[in-house]
């Protein structure tokens, strides 16, 4: 508006509130104005002054002005303030004209207070100006008092206009800074508003994912069932694949063994030579198929972690060389070249031999299987806190892409490996190199060769037994050195077993007072174990082998094979599937070769392999077949 002209370019909400302050303020004066005016023409009156004509002039001319700006302040603010100071300005003007003396001339004061309360600053100043000159004509025109009089009322009204610019300047500072923070308080109040809506959007997705996390638990708990439902399904089939498989697997492998290496059992009918090689195809696959079965064994305890190592002090330079010895045959007839490069000194490890040493073939096999001409290379060597053992060909190589997968069960990284491989090798080794506590690794370039390497620590550098790979309850493996603790069992497998499922102590078998005296030594052991079958006569047992007083003993049944074969009256007892070996080593240790042998066996087709066996080995020994019985083998005094 054209009066109103606000302060430092203020917006339009700073400008509303501004006029609605001027609004309110005009609707209280003009009233009080012509109230005042009223008052003084009462006054007038009744005093009898002269001056009664000139109040009612002013008295009418505030009452039209406040009835004038009263209709115009609602939509025309600016025009109403405009009028009603200059109705006030004429009112002034007209009493100090009639008045004399020159303090009625500082009624001037209070049109520039007004003029600082409904106007700009510029107004204000413009009124000043005016009121300034209207105080010098009237009082030099009307001879109201003398100069220094008319000096002091114009200072009086400067001053008054200076000190309400002053105050208004800083009511517009207050007021701008008000506004200011009610439009931040007004914007994060909008803000919080929206936030509060993004919180209850979030704590409904919470929601809604809490109801589906309870689904997918609910999920998993079903799934786990089903998992360990499955788990008891293939533990089943394990068991299943060792009796049903096996077993029949085992007269197919001795038949057709029986057929190639032995055929005298035969009553001295020669087999045609079109026959040998025929069956020598079956036994060949008959064992593939049977080493296929136990490395899907194998693989089945490791993953279910019921696979126990049989930890011993071992030289791996040994084994090493026993690995190499059994397939340097197959490798020189392919006219490959066999190397082994070992340091001159490896020190003892704890490991399982018989599994290293099937690692150790595994990896040998492979090389040789995939190299057509040039060499395979057995290489270790001490690391840090670890052996490395390397094999290494100069055969096919493995594709980069294939690597990856190397070590997944039935993968096979060469076209046409499914016909020479089960694809179970790697899988298995690398499970056997975990139990010790080791890594395996491949590295290979297409056409150039691979290297297959394996880690296996040292005693006591902890990791010679992960905890993740043991069950729980079974103590972490001692080193090398553990005390050794003596065991009165005259059957091997009760040691073998102790061996197996206990670590940090080494047994040292003793089945007689001699052995166990020599066995003692200096130190003496740390422990002692008998078997129940020795407890009646310990102390006499004890004190010849000269055992030192405060030793432990533990007395206990200790389970194996000749104490159920000594429970049936037996001198040996074989579990099926039983092979050549067994059965032949099963006679050997006999006090004396038997003449006749009774077969019984519930499945005749094994009872013939067994006497096509005995009669192999000893064409002496009569043989009589029955069938029924218990499963087993016993051979009967």
């Amino acid at each position: 508006m054209a009066v109103i002209s606000l302060l430092y370019g203020q917006d339009a909400e700073t400008t509303a509130i501004l006029e609605d302050l001027v609004r309110e303020s005009l609707c209280i004066l003009l009233p009080v104005t012509v109230g005042v005016a009223w008052v003084w023409v009462a006054i007038t009156i009744i005093l009898d002054r002269p001056y009664l004509g000139q109040g009612y002039l002013v008295l009418a001319l505030l009452v039209v002005v406040a009835a004038i700006g009263y209709r115009l302040h609602g939509r025309h603010l600016g025009l109403a303030v405009g009028l009603y100071l200059l109705g006030l300005i004429v009112a002034v003007t007209i009493i100090a004209w009639s008045l004399r003396g020159a303090t009625v001339l500082h009624l001037y004061l209070l049109v520039v207070l007004v003029a600082a309360m409904l106007a700009s600053p510029r107004t204000m100043w413009l009124v000043t100006g005016v009121s300034v000159t209207l105080v010098l004509l009237v009082g030099v025109g009307a001879h109201r008092g003398t100069p220094g009089d008319l000096a002091s009322t114009v200072l009086f009204v400067l001053l008054t206009a200076l000190t309400a610019w002053l105050s208004s300047r800083r009511l517009f500072t207050a007021l701008a800074w008000a506004l200011n923070m009610t439009e931040q308080a007004q914007r994060n109040a909008r803000d919080a508003r929206a936030r509060r809506a993004e919180v209850r959007s979030i704590l409904k997705s919470l929601d809604e994912a809490y109801a589906r996390l309870e689904r997918a638990n609910e999920a998993l708990i079903y799934a786990r069932e089903a998992a360990e439902r499955a788990y008891r399904f293939k533990a089943e089939f394990v068991a299943n694949v060792s009796h049903e498989l096996r077993t029949p697997l085992n007269l197919v492998v001795g038949f057709s063994e029986m057929v190639a290496t032995a055929p005298e059992s035969y009553g001295g009918v020669p087999l045609p030579s079109e026959y040998r090689g025929d069956v020598l195809a079956i036994y060949r696959s008959a064992r593939h198929l049977e080493d296929l079965i136990n490395d899907v064994l194998d693989l089945s305890q490791v993953e279910a972690g019921r696979l126990a190592l049989e930890r011993e002090a071992a030289d791996l330079a040994e084994v090493i060389h026993e690995a190499a010895e059994i397939v340097r045959g197959l490798v020189e007839a392919k006219g490959l070249r066999l190397e082994v490069d070992l340091p001159e000194r490896l020190p003892l490890l704890r490991l399982d031999r018989t599994r290293v040493r099937q690692v150790l073939l595994n990896l040998l096999t492979n090389a040789t299987r995939f190299t057509d001409r040039g060499w395979i290379r057995v290489r270790a060597c001490l690391e840090g806190e670890e052996v490395r053992v390397t094999v290494e060909d100069s055969g096919r190589g493995i594709p980069q892409d294939k690597i990856a997968r190397a070590f997944e069960a039935f993968s096979h990284l060469h076209e046409g490996q499914a016909r020479e491989g089960s694809g179970l090798g790697l899988a298995v080794s690398k499970r056997f190199v975990e139990l010790h506590g080791g890594t395996m690794w491949i590295e290979s370039t297409l056409g150039q060769g691979t290297t297959v390497g394996f880690t296996l620590p040292l005693p006591g550098s902890g990791r010679d037994a992960p905890p993740a790979l043991l069950e729980p309850g079974r103590p972490v493996p001692g080193q090398v050195g553990e005390p050794p603790v003596l065991v009165f069992c005259d059957d091997p497998q009760a040691v073998a077993l102790l061996r197996r499922y206990v670590e940090g102590y080494r047994f040292v078998p003793a089945d007689s007072v001699e052995s166990a005296r020599a066995l003692i030594g200096e130190e003496g052991p740390a422990a002692v174990i008998v078997e129940t079958r020795w407890a009646g006569r310990w102390s006499e047992v004890s004190l010849r082998a000269g055992l030192p007083a405060p030793v432990p003993v533990l007395t206990c049944p200790l389970p194996g094979l000749r104490r159920l074969a000594l429970a049936l009256g037996a001198v040996e007892y074989l579990t099926k599937p039983v092979t050549r070996e067994q059965l032949l080593e099963a006679l050997a240790r006999l006090a004396r070769p038997p003449q006749t042998v009774l077969v019984v066996d519930d499945d005749p087709s094994f009872a013939r392999l067994v006497t096509r066996i005995l009669k192999a080995h000893d064409g002496s020994i009569t043989v009589l077949e029955a069938s029924g019985g218990e499963e087993g083998l016993a051979l009967v005094r």
